[in-house]
């Protein structure tokens, strides 16, 4: 069976390898034409489409047989959809998934596209290798949810009306937040699915939760709201120590770009700066509970559950585990989840997470989330087909009998698994021999996959590309990290970029430009480096335009009283500045992006992929010697901070506005 397993995922390798190479090219050149403004209106923002989704169909049925048998969903040469028994579904058996992650968007891409449905996509990272998917069929770009929304609204809106989606599939807080403020405006243009507003409010707060479950006899940690009397003394007289810090909340519509992270805290001094820091922010106090995280997680249909898969984690750091194992259902646990989904009449998928201790058996509910989760490829692995079976629910109104699974078989998340286990492994280090050791018993984890005991959850056989994707995309970061350590490798960096401003500059002569200082949150470093900038160019260059903004999705933000203080030595006036989005629309008039750090070139590349070649690190342009440094963001530092930050900013945009001179010059 093992042999057999690895057989058939080398030949879906090969597969993947060959005759897949010439659809690169045309896909990455429609998004380079996106970004240069070359298209537009909702149908114009299509990154790449299959260019016959039939035919694909039809080749996919060919490799892998029909799933008529399976899932009798799309008859062969239909546009139709059909449900089972030959129930005819609405539209065109199209769905629209908002993410771009490796684990639940690229389980539903894949669980949908193999029952024949025409997958789209709305991703945030278009850099993401779950968009090499060959069940995905188009990908699609939309704004950031800003202010009121209602950019955001007309976009949606309009990629609705240019298409007929079946269904809306947001994957997580971020978009699942927005279609649930304006679920209305887009009623008679899709289904969306989402929990029904009553069960949504619940269980998307985890103070309601809490009081849900332990109206429905289900056991919590103790723990309740802090209040603004409360001290760190208190809580810890109330609760001991480790304490848990969780918000109400993990997202906040007026704040989609932040999340509120739970922490766990084992001393008095770091619980007391947490609740300095809280502000107005809902939040609980809970006492630790220790214990192994299990999680059962459902498909439910007006308050019953349809379907229950069970795991637990394998490997557990910080909270976090990407190695898990199936488990048979335990009566307790889910009684517990079939009261709680009955109370608010649950319908939609689902994960309840808990905490069981070793030894004694005892559990706790953690929390529960109402939308795709992490763990979801397991479970489809094994059969338990959660997305295409929500699809059928809500789409044709089937509620399918469930199906069982076998206990004991493993999914890991391959690259952030490894993480772990050479982070655990680093910890180590003082003794070789336990060192040694770990990484022998995490070798010999892998020999699951010889025996079909393990699955991976993005390197599949039938769509291995994603796995392949990530592979290499981790293996280039890694290389990169390698050469910024190497001796030379900033000098030559830095030579680099700054060769990359003075061609970009040749082009401009006698010409029109647009050079945007990009930070994160565009109100310490990108506004000044923006101000200083124009000066320079100011009378001898004024074709070219000097725009400063950020990657954050807001609008409107003030700097810090620290960076307006220390911007005034320079001359700079920060009073009025107000914070920008870093939008589609200047991504496509920009010439030339200049970032300050790592992270704003990460998320810059994950956006907008195209402007790879006209981007650059403002830290390239000091001393040659030191070569290109990131230029770190003085958010939350005092004055002192602020004024060493903004005095290395003026000497880089010298330098910069220098490279730009002698580019326009040769």
């Amino acid at each position: 069976m093992g042999r057999l397993h690895g057989l058939a995922f080398a030949a879906g390798a090969r597969r993947a390898l060959t005759g897949r190479r010439a659809r690169k090219a045309p896909r990455f050149a429609a998004l380079h034409d996106c970004v240069n403004g070359r298209r537009g209106g909702a149908e114009g923002r299509v990154i790449f489409n299959a260019r016959a989704t039939a035919a694909m169909r039809e080749r996919r049925e060919r490799r892998h047989g029909s799933n008529a048998a399976r899932v009798p969903l799309l008859l062969r040469g239909s546009a139709q959809s059909y449900g089972p028994g030959g129930r005819a579904l609405k539209g065109q058996g199209s769905v629209l998934v908002l993410g771009d992650d490796t684990r639940s968007f690229l389980a539903i891409v894949r669980s949908l596209g193999r029952g024949g449905v025409e997958v789209h996509a709305v991703p945030g990272d278009f850099a993401s290798p779950a968009l090499a998917s060959r069940y995905l069929s188009a990908a699609h770009r939309l704004p950031p949810y800003l202010g009121g929304g209602e950019e955001w609204c007309q976009e949606v809106a309009a990629l609705l009306r240019s298409r007929s989606f079946d269904l809306v599939v947001p994957c997580d807080e971020r978009t699942i937040l927005p279609f649930d403020r304006h679920r209305g405006r887009f009623a008679g243009l899709t289904r969306l699915a989402l929990p029904d507003p009553p069960a949504l409010a619940v269980l998307f707060d985890k103070e309601k939760t809490r009081e849900l479950a332990t109206s429905c006899g289900v056991p919590v940690a103790p723990g309740r709201r802090i209040t603004p009397e409360d001290r760190a003394a208190n809580l810890i007289a109330e609760f001991g120590l480790p304490l848990v810090l969780k918000p109400a909340r993990s997202f906040r519509l007026e704040a989609l770009h932040t999340r509120a992270r739970v922490e766990i805290y084992e001393h008095e001094a770091g619980l007391a700066a947490a609740l300095f820091a809280v502000g107005e922010v809902a939040t609980l106090a809970e006492s630790y509970f220790a214990g192994r995280g299990a999680g059962i997680s459902i498909l439910a249909s007006r308050g019953r559950v349809l379907q229950a898969f069970q795991h637990s984690r394998a490997r557990e750091r910080g909270g976090a585990g990407f190695y898990r194992v199936s488990r048979p259902l335990a009566p307790d646990l889910l009684g517990a989840v079939e009261r709680m989904t009955a109370a608010v009449a649950f319908t939609g998928v689902a994960m309840f997470e808990f905490k069981i201790a070793p030894g004694s058996g005892q559990w706790i509910l953690l929390e529960v989330n109402a939308r795709p989760w992490g763990s979801m490829p397991l479970a489809v692995a094994l059969g338990v087909d959660f997305p295409l079976r929500w699809y059928r629910l809500l789409v044709a109104g089937e509620e399918t009998p469930p199906v069982a699974y076998p206990a004991g078989i493993y999914g890991r998340n391959l690259m952030p698994d490894a993480r772990q286990i050479l982070a655990e492994a680093r910890e180590r280090r003082s003794s070789p021999i336990a060192m040694i050791r770990h990484l022998a018993a995490a070798g010999s984890e892998f020999g699951r996959l010889l025996v079909g005991r393990e699955h991976l959850d993005v390197l599949v056989a039938d769509d291995p590309r994603p796995g392949i994707s990530e592979i290499r995309r981790e293996a280039k970061g890694a290389a990169s990290r390698l050469l910024r350590r190497l001796p030379g490798s900033r000098l030559l960096l830095g030579w680099r970029d700054r060769e990359k401003v003075k061609k970009l500059a040749r082009r401009w002569r006698g010409g029109r430009a647009t050079v945007v200082m990009l930070c994160q949150g565009n109100i310490c470093r990108s506004p000044v480096a923006a101000e200083l900038l124009r000066r320079r160019l100011a009378g001898r260059m004024p074709g070219i335009a000097i725009v400063a903004a950020g990657m954050l999705p807001r609008e409107g933000a003030c700097s810090p009283q620290p960076a307006i203080a220390a911007a005034e030595g320079l001359g700079v006036d920060l009073s009025k500045h107000r914070s920008l989005y870093f939008s589609e629309r200047l991504a496509a008039e920009a010439n030339l992006a200049v970032v300050f750090d790592q992270r704003n070139r990460v998320d810059l590349l994950a956006r907008y992929p195209g402007l790879l070649d006209r981007t650059v690190m403002l830290g390239s342009f000091l001393d040659g010697r030191s070569g290109p440094r990131e230029i770190a963001d003085p958010d939350g530092g005092d004055l002192a901070t602020f004024e060493r930050t903004y005095a290395v900013i003026a000497t880089a945009v010298k330098s910069l506005a220098a490279a730009i001179e002698e580019g326009q010059r040769t």
